[in-house]
C-alpha cells in the first residue's frame, strides 16, 4: 500500500488536546466537600470520557436515587467554568504542533469529545483550536457516549472516512474502548490513567506526548 495507511484522524478533547482531567478531578473534589457527598471524587477516573447523561445514569446506579447527581453535576460545571475563565484553558504540550502539522499536509480532522458542543465551541474558540477541526462531535450528539462506538462512528461519518481507515487519539479507558468498537486504529497519549495490558492489546500505537505524536506523523504523512 503506498501512502499513509489511514485518511483521517480523530481526536479526544480532554485529556488529550486540553490538560484538563486535573481540573475535573479538582473541581469533583470541591464541590463533593461543599455538599457533603465526596464518594464521586474518589471513582473520578471511571467517568472520564462519558458524557453528562450517561454519568447522570452511573452516579445514581453507584450512590443511589437520592444522590443529588444533576446538583452535583451543575455545580461542577460551573465551577470548572470558573476556573477556566480565570486561569485560563490548560492546553497539553505539543497540541499547536501536532495540529499544525496536519493541517500543513492536509489530513482530514476531526473531533469527538463526551462533552456537549456549547462548551466544546466555547473552549475551542477561546485556545483558537477551531481553525484546525473539519467536523466535532459532540456528547449531546450521541445517544451513548464512550465507551459506546457510537461517537466515534458518527465522526468518521463526518469526516467521510472508514474507520478502518481512520485513527483515533485518546487517553482514556473509555474512549480506547469507543474508537476500538468501531473499528478505528487507536493511538494512545496517556493521562490521567495510565496504560494496562488489556488496553495495550487495543492500541496501534502508544506515545508518552503529543510531540511524539506529531513526529510520528511527520514520518507517516
Amino acid at each position: 500500500m503506498s501512502g499513509p495507511a489511514f485518511d483521517g484522524v480523530v481526536f479526544d478533547a480532554d485529556g488529550v488536546l486540553f490538560d484538563t482531567e486535573n481540573l475535573g478531578r479538582r473541581v469533583w473534589r470541591e464541590i463533593g466537600a461543599e455538599m457533603g457527598c465526596p464518594q464521586p471524587a474518589e471513582h473520578y477516573l471511571h467517568f472520564v470520557g462519558r458524557n453528562r447523561a450517561d454519568i447522570l445514569a452511573e452516579l445514581t446506579r453507584m450512590f443511589g436515587a437520592d444522590f443529588p447527581g444533576e446538583t452535583f453535576l451543575t455545580n461542577s460545571s460551573r465551577r470548572a467554568m470558573e476556573h477556566m475563565e480565570q486561569e485560563g484553558i490548560p492546553l497539553k504540550p505539543g497540541v499547536h504542533e501536532v495540529l499544525s502539522l496536519l493541517r500543513e499536509r492536509r489530513v482530514p480532522v476531526a473531533l469527538a469529545t463526551s462533552t456537549h458542543r456549547d462548551r466544546t465551541q466555547y473552549r475551542m474558540g477561546r485556545t483558537g483550536l477551531g481553525q484546525y477541526f473539519q467536523t466535532m462531535t459532540t456528547g449531546d450528539q450521541v445517544v451513548h457516549s464512550k465507551p459506546d462506538p457510537e461517537i466515534y462512528t458518527l465522526a468518521c461519518r463526518s469526516l467521510g472516512v472508514d474507520p478502518a481507515r481512520a485513527v483515533a487519539v485518546e487517553d482514556s479507558r473509555n474512549g480506547i474502548l469507543s474508537a476500538h468498537g468501531a473499528g478505528m486504529r487507536v493511538i494512545m497519549v496517556p493521562d490521567l490513567i495510565p496504560p494496562t495490558p488489556d488496553l495495550e492489546a487495543m492500541l496501534f500505537r502508544r506515545f508518552d506526548s503529543l510531540l511524539e505524536l506529531r513526529d510520528y506523523f511527520q514520518a507517516v504523512f
